[in-house]
């Protein structure tokens, strides 16, 4: 499985060549599907055709350039020599879990270098892509990539997992180098084999997890797959809420960092709180009626009075359950004019 960017790629070059190879590497990564823009020094810009194929020209100095693509693209291809991107890069680069991939390929196309964020960030797949397009040759320098280990934060990446340490995750990547051991270990069935240097179920130096879970001995590797279930009082005020919710989460040791998504009752659809919190969360809000919770066969809390008030015995589990097609990891749980349950939709590690 290899990087595909949700965002934008951002090229430049710097003489006539350049521009040449830049345009073709526009036009193939167009072709995959990628949304990209290149930049050229507005000496070369009067050649035919530039305009229409999304070249802008350079206007302010590269450093200033640079800083403005570090903030808003997810790559950056630079048309040249590395040490123009290196000096022009050097000021922005903060680390590799947050740094865009930079990749640079020379004005003949023969190599597609790989400078930041080879994993993380997909540079590496950046320039593997480049150079199978191109001809060129990618000159990947990652330890993990030139020996054939494997890469946590490269499987994080692919599975879209959520990573609960850096120090740890470099530390799991160190002792993987060196054949381990590292221990294994996974809330979820696994499909493949286990990378070389882990060993199942035995706590190590270093461990990593599959979990949504908070297990402070060990890397965990967090999928984005709980539904919440929350019903609540009419008008609970924001900061209530989300307080609430966030301190039962802790209580739980479940990561807020593998909610996907708020299910609760269409009663509560205009509920600014509820509302609110799944935006600043950047949570998914789903709504279901009580007819769609009432149906939803298995053994959940009851309540007359919440039955009474609207519909059906129970919102918080049903409403989490219904929404993430998955099984309870968290029972009803009385919170401050609130209650909360918690689902876990199905999924498998795949190695």
């Amino acid at each position: 499985m290899g990087w595909e960017p949700k965002g934008e790629i951002a090229l430049i070059c710097f003489t006539r060549e350049g521009a040449r190879l830049g345009r073709r590497i526009l036009k193939v990564l167009r072709e995959d599907g990628i949304a990209c823009r290149g930049y050229v020094k507005a000496g070369f810009s009067s050649l035919p055709g530039w305009q229409e194929e999304g070249l802008t020209v350079l206007k302010e100095p590269l450093p200033v350039w640079t800083k403005t693509q570090f903030e808003r693209a997810e790559g950056l291809v630079f048309v040249g020599a590395v040490g123009i991107a290196v000096r022009a890069a050097a000021p922005c680069i903060k680390d590799k879990f947050r740094d865009p991939a930079l990749v640079v390929v020379d004005e003949k196309g023969t190599f597609a270098v790989p400078v930041l964020s080879g994993h993380m960030g997909g540079a590496n797949d950046l320039a593997r892509r480049i150079g199978r397009k191109l001809g060129a040759m990618p000159v990947i320098t990652t330890a993990t990539d030139i020996q054939g280990k494997f890469a946590v934060d490269v499987a994080a990446r692919e599975m879209g997992l959520w990573i609960s340490s850096r120090e740890k995750a470099k530390q799991v990547s160190a002792d993987l180098l060196e054949g381990g051991p590292v221990g294994f270990f996974s809330d979820f069935a696994v499909k493949g084999d286990l990378p070389k240097g882990c060993v199942p179920d035995r706590r190590c130096r270093s461990n990593m997890a599959f979990t949504v879970y908070d297990r402070p001995d060990s890397l965990c590797l967090v999928p984005k797959i709980l539904t919440l279930g929350i019903g609540c009082r009419r008008g609970i005020p924001y900061e209530k809420l989300r307080a609430e919710v966030m301190g039962c989460l802790a209580r739980e040791r479940l990561f807020f960092q593998a909610v996907c998504q708020v299910a609760t009752i269409d009663s509560k659809k205009e509920e600014e709180a509820l509302s609110r919190l799944c935006e600043e969360m950047g949570w998914a809000f789903r709504c279901f009626s009580a007819g769609e919770l009432r149906s939803l066969e298995g053994s959940f809390s009851h309540s007359d009075f919440v039955e009474e008030t609207v519909g059906v015995g129970n919102v918080c589990e049903r409403a989490a359950v219904l929404g993430s097609k998955g099984a309870l990891v968290l029972k009803k749980q009385r919170l401050a004019g609130a209650t909360l349950a918690a689902a876990l939709a199905p999924w498998q590690v795949v190695l």
